[in-house]
């Protein structure tokens, strides 16, 4: 073949191939310029299934409790509460701060791998440093080690850290803290799932459950939540040695945490807020609050236990600044200052909270409903800070008492008493009469009772001397005495409250008609809201369906109106003491 020729040949095939090169880039891609290539394709395939899985992954960790180890109590012991209390009777609220939501990511940058916190919530690290487990510190928040001992869940450290006497953590990722080793930087915690849906004004129905209630039985799974907005657990204690709230049952606690985690995800609308105090545990407030340094420590404390347990907020229950309470107390005359800079630290760090994740956090506290307690708080100052005040508006007569009288009384009784007169009433005006606007106060309501043996039969008991006494709740009193012919029923005009006399005792109580009154006045007052100490109490949930149906109800109850009276009282809460605790 002549040299031309091939020549002529190689020139075709060359411009076939780049004519079929040229014509291939410039057809359209059958997948719109998604996945170019095989491997392209290949990636976006992969892709979308990491997505997916790892919404399952986060989906299932939600629904998972990682706190399955328990941390050891403080000072080497368990409080558990397995019975019921005076301080139930006292009721009070617990400090936490916002509630952290499941299943979100906690990096650590010097601690080890990044963890997930599964259904305990998140750890952002203890106030000053600690160590990190898995997501979850121990709400003990004792510095590593303090005592020689093993930290099963890898508490934070709040003061000091990574083990500085001897001991080991157990932790799964770094261990770390402020004074005691290399610093672990948290990743502030992402909430995953929504905010409560806000509460309508005037009608927050509030509700205390107390740790202990699940030892009868009632765990928070039978809390009746749809008919709650803000549910109170009952209590966290603080920890004076570093200046943070602690879990007062530990193992209990956790438990009742992931169902309580269960119910807000059924009930939209339902705060929860950890209570911190009471009777038993307002020990150690004046220590915390005596300073700037120490009072900053606690509210950071606060916010990190929300997070890490889901809680939406704190509740404070001193029982009781400047004087009274539980022997053995520390008191000062400066809490009365000291109460109000508590919880504006407090309010401090949830707003800052706020500004990270863009959710509301709440701050309220108990208050005693007369003016003796008035007068040892800055009443004005603090319920401006709070989201509301529960006024525990009961306990106005009780064992501690010389006569047998009415536990809670609407209005004064207009008879003569041997004895000082109260009622729910001069409760509420105490409030408003110093300044308090009626949209901070929530009427707190007994369903417990008190029963009075050895009275005489002159006026059926009542304002009877008597040899005994003692709580009892309403579960006890519906089914031991309601229907016992041997007691009369009976009801009082004026403080719209029924009692029962027989067999030499004397019972005051509520039930569902002295309940709707009480809702009623609050409705009135124009109050924030109602709420009940203690759920456990009336596990039938007649008393709190009763008020539930008076707030939000179609008809109100008719309540009497009377004029205040002077009300003059000793002060019962130096007194109560002997009769813990709750009996029933």
């Amino acid at each position: 073949m002549k040299r031309s020729t091939i020549r002529w040949i190689s020139f075709c095939i060359v411009a076939v191939l780049l004519l079929s090169t040229l014509a291939v880039q410039a057809w359209p891609s059958p997948n719109n310029g998604q996945a170019e290539t095989l491997s392209d394709l290949s990636s976006a395939v992969t892709g979308s299934g990491d997505a997916q899985s790892g919404q399952q992954d986060e989906q299932t960790t939600q629904n998972q409790q990682t706190d399955t180890q328990q941390p050891t109590a403080e000072n080497g012991q368990n409080t558990q509460e397995t019975t019921d209390n005076a301080g139930d009777i006292a009721q009070g609220e617990a400090n936490g701060s916002p509630g952290n939501t499941t299943g979100t990511t906690n990096d650590t940058t010097s601690g080890g791998s990044t963890t997930n916190g599964g259904a305990s919530g998140n750890n952002t690290g203890n106030a000053t440093g600690g160590n990190t487990s898995s997501g979850n510190t121990s709400s003990q928040n004792k510095p590593g080690g303090t005592s020689g001992g093993n930290s099963s869940s890898g508490n934070n450290g709040s003061s000091g850290g990574s083990n500085t006497s001897g001991g080991s953590s157990s932790g799964t990722t770094g261990n770390a803290g402020s004074s005691g080793g290399s610093s672990t930087t948290t990743k502030p915690p992402t909430t995953t799932t929504p905010a409560p849906t806000p509460t309508q004004t005037g009608k927050i129905v509030a509700g205390y459950y107390t740790s202990w209630s699940a030892y009868r039985g009632y765990t928070p799974s039978k809390i009746p939540a749809g008919k709650l907005t803000h549910l109170h657990y009952a209590f966290a204690k603080i920890d004076p040695s570093t200046n943070s709230i602690a879990l007062a049952d530990p193992a209990q606690d956790r438990k009742n945490f992931a169902e309580i985690r269960t119910l807000k995800q059924n009930n939209k609308q339902l705060k929860t807020l950890i209570s911190i105090g009471g009777w038993d545990y307002s020990v150690y407030f004046s220590d915390i609050a005596s300073t700037a340094a120490r009072r900053e420590a606690f509210a950071k404390s606060c916010v990190q236990f929300i997070l890490e347990h889901g809680f939406d907020g704190v509740d404070l229950d001193w029982e009781y600044p400047v004087s009274g309470g539980l022997a053995g107390n520390t008191n000062r005359p400066q809490d009365k200052q000291n109460f109000t800079l508590l919880l504006k630290a407090i309010r401090n760090a949830l707003d800052a909270q706020e500004k990270k994740d863009g959710r509301d956090y709440y701050l309220t506290m108990a208050g005693a409903d007369n003016n003796g307690y008035l007068s040892k708080i800055e009443v004005t100052k603090v319920a401006n800070i709070v989201d509301y005040i529960f006024l525990m508006a009961y306990d106005m007569h009780g064992p501690w008492d010389k006569y047998a009288d009415l536990n809670a009384p609407l209005y004064q009784p207009q008879e003569s008493s041997p004895q000082y007169k109260h009622s729910v009433s001069d409760g509420i005006n105490a409030y408003l009469n110093k300044g308090v606007s009626s949209k901070k106060l929530v009427l707190g309501m007994p369903f417990y009772g008190y029963m009075y043996q050895g009275v005489s039969s002159q006026n059926n008991g009542l304002y009877s001397t008597f040899t005994s006494a003692k709580a009892l709740r309403y579960d006890i009193i519906r089914s031991s005495y309601l229907n016992n012919s041997a007691y009369k029923q009976l009801r009082h005009a004026d403080g719209q409250v029924p009692y029962l006399y027989g067999n030499g005792t004397f019972i005051s109580y509520e039930d569902a008609h002295s309940i709707a009154a009480k809702v009623s006045l609050a409705k009135s007052k124009g109050l924030a809201g109602i709420g009940a100490w203690e759920l456990s109490h009336d596990t039938s949930g007649t008393l709190l369906a009763s008020a539930y149906n008076t707030l939000y109800a179609r008809a109100q109850t008719a309540v009497q109106t009377q004029p205040a009276a002077v009300y003059s009282v000793e002060s019962f809460y130096t007194k109560r003491s002997a009769f813990y605790p709750l009996a029933g």
